[in-house]
């Protein structure tokens, strides 16, 4: 009985170990792809960088001008450098057009498959009322929502707002959770009140396209994104 318990874990064995060999190629490339992610640093106060410890006043300034007070101070409020973010469900990271001209420089596509310069932000948030700021670590500019645009880029997401400008409700986002690993949820625009959504459906360099553009009843993957 023992020598067929014994010949039987030894099958067993053996074909786990030949389906780990016939995993598809396409598994260990995402697995090495989430492996080379940076992973979002807390900034303590105080401790950043002048343009994160910037960010931070700014945030909390804005914070509290806006009509969602919070409990935070400045002393408090949390920052995160190396923040990516990606499409739920695919390698889609967040990435910001630097060489985009005109009125589409600096878009935000989830079009990446992997994180370089243009792919990391920093985020401040305010745990209370969940108001965030997002800044490209690439250009150093504040992602804004572009209210005034029309048609299929309405409300398009851009990394467009210089860091002594005002920081107002296109520049403020809500946020369900804190920058961490393996996270997902949704971000919804303050100035709109709209969900932001991944355009699957365009095509070329609009592919991926972020725009605040979904009611809370449609929200789906589109609208679904990981740290």
């Amino acid at each position: 009985m023992l020598k067929r318990l014994a010949r039987g874990a030894a099958v067993l064995t053996l074909a786990c170990t030949a389906l780990l060999a016939t995993r598809p190629a396409h598994a260990a490339s995402m697995d090495a792809g989430f492996a080379a992610v940076p992973k979002p640093a807390l900034v303590p106060v105080g401790t950043g960088s002048p343009e994160v410890e910037s960010q931070r006043q700014a945030t909390m300034k804005a914070v509290a001008a806006s009509a969602v007070s919070g409990k935070a101070t400045t002393a408090t409020l949390p920052c995160w450098e190396d923040t990516s973010f990606r499409r739920d469900g695919l390698i889609k990271y967040v990435s910001m057009e630097w060489n985009y001209p005109g009125d589409r420089q600096y878009e935000l596509r989830a079009r990446s498959s992997w994180v370089g310069p243009w792919e990391l932000f920093t985020v401040c948030r305010d745990p209370f009322s969940k108001l965030t700021t997002i800044k490209s670590q690439s250009n150093n500019k504040y992602v804004s929502v572009e209210m005034g645009y029309q048609g299929t880029i309405y409300a398009m997401l851009r990394a467009r707002t210089s860091e002594d400008s005002l920081i107002d409700s296109w520049e403020l986002f809500y946020t369900e959770f804190e920058p961490r690993e393996g996270y997902c949820g949704q971000i919804r625009a303050k100035s709109n009140g709209l969900f932001v959504a991944v355009e699957e459906g365009y095509t070329g360099e609009s592919q991926g396209m972020l725009r605040a553009r979904t009611p809370r009843s449609q929200i789906g993957t589109w609208e679904t994104f990981c740290y």
